[in-house]
């Protein structure tokens, strides 16, 4: 039970304390605090998160962090946040005489480390309302030293905003801010004024014209001067190349009838070996064969001319006799018996075969 007390009473203290003892400085918020009791303000900006500061000893002043705008663009349009200041457009007359109502923005912020002295001076609240009249008297110093020529040109109005910038910032020291631009957002003339500007202004603009159409002329006439040296160049380099092709196309169809007729030649050459060739192994074979067949008929001649040769010519002789009709005579003892083939030898090769 006792442990449940204790942690419920720090549970209740802790947030307690915290609240008692420390102040959250909100973000874009710069915070000043100070000593009720005796030091009045102390000397230090403090910025977002939780800071030393007991209540009841301590108390808070909170100034904003963020950039401030000041809008010379009338009060209708003025939906800004509390650091936005709403006021009516300038109307000025330049050096020459003529009455221009300016539209500016103006922004600044509080210096750095610099807000207490704010709080300390007692400006907490009339600082911005010292500052907007700072800021008009100065722009109804400077914006007429524009002429009316130099104010329609923006390189003019661009420098002498750099030129004053640095000038607003130290008159804006005295309430501790630092300017940190100027914008002017617009300017309108006086409406005959406007009609005259308007024509001359097309007068310019015409001129303008004619000088750029002018330069367009003198870059076109440029251009075709390169066009006409690319042309001839590329020209020149088609010619080049197509004399370079055919120096090598010539070269090639050289070397390829070399290669042809080196070619044809090793043909004719080989043909010609292979031709002879052939007619000297043909006549080898022929004399071969020649010299078989005579070997072969001199081999059967003397074969044919032995006894066996005769016996079996006398044989065959007879066996391929092939005799349609004989005629004998049956009275003559002397004309042999068709059918004995022993006496048919005989009679057709001679000799006695019996002694044989």
């Amino acid at each position: 039970m006792k442990k449940l007390v204790t942690i419920l009473v720090i549970l209740i203290l802790i947030p307690l304390v915290s609240t008692i003892m420390f102040k959250r400085v909100p973000p874009a918020v710069i915070g000043v605090k100070q000593s009720q009791w005796g030091g009045g303000i102390i000397q230090q900006d403090y910025g977002t998160g939780f800071h030393l500061g007991i209540s009841g000893y301590h108390k808070w002043h909170f100034l904003p962090a963020t950039t401030h705008f000041i809008h010379f663009a009338g009060v209708e349009g003025g939906t800004g946040t509390a650091t936005d200041s709403y006021e009516d457009p300038l109307s000025l007359r330049t050096a020459d005489g003529n009455l221009i109502t300016y539209e500016v923005s103006i922004s600044y912020r509080i210096k750095k480390d610099e807000a207490w002295k704010i709080v300390s001076e007692g400006l907490k609240v009339q600082y911005q309302d010292r500052v907007n009249s700072r800021v008009t008297s100065f722009l109804r110093d400077q914006l007429p030293r524009l002429s009316s020529e130099d104010l329609q040109l923006t390189d003019s109005r661009t420098a002498l905003v750099l030129e004053v910038l640095p000038q607003l910032t130290r008159d804006l020291e005295e309430f501790h801010c630092v300017a940190e631009s100027i914008l002017i957002r617009r300017f309108t003339f006086q409406p005959e004024y406007e009609s005259k500007l308007q024509d001359k202004q097309f007068l310019r603009q015409k001129a303008l014209l004619d000088v750029a159409q002018t330069k367009v002329a003198e870059e076109e006439k440029t251009v075709n001067l390169i066009e006409r040296k690319i042309a001839a160049e590329e020209k020149a380099k088609d010619q080049e190349w197509e004399k370079q092709i055919q120096t090598k196309r010539s070269e090639y169809d050289v070397l390829l009838a070399t290669i042809v007729a080196e070619a044809q030649v090793y043909a004719t050459e080989t043909m010609a070996e292979g031709d002879a060739e052939n007619v000297i192994s043909t006549a080898n074979g022929n004399l071969a064969i020649q010299k078989a067949e005579a070997l072969r008929n001199e081999l059967r001649t003397a074969a044919l001319n032995s006894e066996g040769g005769r016996i079996l010519l006398a044989l065959t002789a007879a066996e391929n006799l092939n005799m349609r009709s004989v005629i004998l005579n049956s009275d003559d003892p002397e004309v042999p018996k068709i059918l004995d083939i022993a006496q048919l030898t005989r009679m057709l090769v001679g000799g006695d075969l019996r002694k044989e």
